[in-house]
């Protein structure tokens, strides 16, 4: 039996793919992260706790064929901002 597969744009591929290698990192606030390719420049959003963090991001997205610009709208916050209020 031969499994149908949901049909993707070129750039939604890339997309998923860049957000599957950021996920395989480890670090669980990095899996909230938005990436979207239009074209051959990926955008990057969302909140990360460490500059450290977002420079692995930006290294396993830069490695990606087909990526030539990385427009990076992460923000670094602290991990005390990020605790529920008591």
């Amino acid at each position: 039996m031969q499994m149908l597969q949901e049909a993707v744009s070129p750039e939604e591929f890339i997309s998923r793919r860049i957000a599957d290698s950021i996920r395989k990192l480890g670090y669980p606030k990095m899996r909230t992260l938005d990436c979207k390719s239009i074209g051959s420049t990926l955008i990057l959003s969302g909140e990360l706790t460490s500059f450290y963090q977002a420079q692995l991001v930006l290294k396993v997205a830069a490695r990606e064929p087909g990526i030539e610009n990385i427009e990076s709208q992460i923000q670094i916050v602290s991990q005390d901002s990020m605790l529920p209020e008591t």
